[in-house]
């Protein structure tokens, strides 16, 4: 998920995932992102591939200019884009059906697409794509339903090793985390905390984008433990206490589990603390690099291994049943979106183009 070196220019690019699917549905913080953001651009219109290249000229544009950016990407579409976040001057540009503007007049904008295609050419295509679109549907609600039975297995594992966790010693380790990094700073401001995706399920399987979330970051530290071995209350609590000291927080919540969170980063501190076990296992690998070990206080004597293996197993098969129905949906929803891309009208799209990038710095 990297295009022109980022690095080469004045800005910076941060590579987020848009939405994800888990086993409660369609995830995504475009709605919190939207709060933040004091200008947003909403484009309407068909779904497309050629709306990534005008984001990414945005994005690119914008970078020029020493800005830095967020890009959030669609988890089922390799390099297609959701939106792009100038986080310097607060803007955002979202292509997204579910949301749409909220304060007209007040920093939000309604950019319809509509009319930069050639109507005559939609109206050919137009019964194929709704056909494709129905029966594709039923694809997507396949793969969902599997996540949930998958999370609902994996609450089974999770109680499985709870017997076995020395909770003192995870608390104690707590204690010992929040005195180590952040001590006694105290910032005298109200702090903020946003939220960010890093992981969703992919037709490849799970991906994530911590190496971009944490490239600049100083201090690495990463969770090695068990399902149910209270990873996300870790992170939730450290959280808080950042909070308590005044920094910023941006929590980095579960692709797979809407309700867990898979990280923190702390940009006061430059540090980010994140779960490093499967499906997104990290190693240290750099100076800042660490591990922050919950088995010495796991005792896997208590551990009943073959209901666990068992449970594993059938954990395994709804995802990759889940996988492999995302990964269908997702095949047929590049034709649509193909089908879409060859009715545009060119010049019209130049046009839409050139007016977005004259937006940019508004």
């Amino acid at each position: 998920m990297k295009d022109r070196e980022d690095d080469d220019m004045n800005g910076t690019i941060t590579h987020y995932i848009g939405k994800s699917y888990t086993g409660q549905g369609v995830k995504s913080f475009y709605k919190e992102i939207i709060q933040e953001a004091k200008k947003v651009y909403f484009l309407k219109g068909p779904t497309s591939y050629r709306l990534t290249e005008i984001l990414k000229e945005i994005g690119y544009v914008a970078i020029r200019r020493g800005n830095n950016m967020e890009w959030f990407y669609d988890p089922l579409q390799d390099d297609v884009l959701d939106g792009v976040y100038i986080t310097d001057t607060k803007t955002l540009y979202i292509q997204t059906d579910t949301l749409d503007p909220s304060y007209y007049g007040a920093g939000h904008e309604w950019v319809p697409y509509y009319n930069a295609y050639d109507e005559r050419k939609l109206r050919d295509i137009g019964p194929l794509i709704r056909d494709k679109q129905i029966a594709n549907d039923i694809w997507l609600t396949k793969g969902l339903q599997a996540l949930s039975r998958a999370k609902v297995i994996h609450d089974e594992w999770e109680k499985l090793i709870h017997p076995a966790i020395q909770w003192d010693g995870i608390n104690n380790l707590l204690e010992q985390l929040k005195k180590n990094a952040i001590g006694n700073v105290a910032l005298q401001k109200n702090p903020t905390v946003t939220h960010r995706l890093m992981g969703s399920l992919t037709p490849l399987g799970a991906k994530d984008t911590l190496q971009s979330i944490s490239k600049n970051l100083k201090s690495r530290l990463f969770i090695k433990g068990l399902p149910g071995s209270g990873k996300s209350s870790f992170i939730k609590s450290f959280g808080e206490e950042a909070k308590k000291h005044g920094l910023d927080t941006r929590l980095i919540w579960c692709g797979l589990d809407s309700n867990s969170v898979d990280g923190i980063v702390v940009p006061e501190l430059q540090m980010c603390l994140v779960d490093a076990t499967s499906p997104h296992v990290y190693e240290p690998e750099r100076e800042g690099d660490e591990i922050v070990d919950f088995f010495p206080h796991i005792d896997q004597s208590l551990l009943d291994e073959e209901k666990i293996t068992e449970v594993k197993d059938r954990y395994s098969e709804e995802m990759l049943l889940a996988q492999d129905y995302i990964s269908t949906y997702a095949g047929d929803l590049k034709v649509i979106k193909k089908l879409y891309d060859g009715a545009i009208d060119e010049e019209k799209w130049t046009e839409l183009q050139n007016k977005m990038i004259e937006t940019i710095g508004i």
